[in-house]
């Protein structure tokens, strides 16, 4: 059943989830032209990254709703 306190786990868990997976695979550009930062990303996808994201905290708030509802 779907209830505010679970929407406020999803959220919490989604923020989480999102700076871990935010890193992974970044490299920054070789070719750095003048007045670009330097330590910016070539490429970010963001996109995957937040697809990806989405599906993680759906599975680990659906373990979290498990255990708090003592169905494990």
């Amino acid at each position: 059943m779907f209830t505010f306190d679970n929407l406020a786990v999803f959220l919490i868990v989604w923020w989480i989830v999102l700076f871990i997976f935010l890193p992974i695979g970044v490299s920054k550009d070789d070719n750095v032209l003048s007045g670009n930062d330097p330590g910016a990303p070539r490429q970010t996808n963001l996109k995957k990254k937040l697809i990806w994201t989405t599906i993680s905290s759906l599975f680990f708030t659906l373990i979290i709703i498990l255990i708090k509802n003592e169905i494990f």
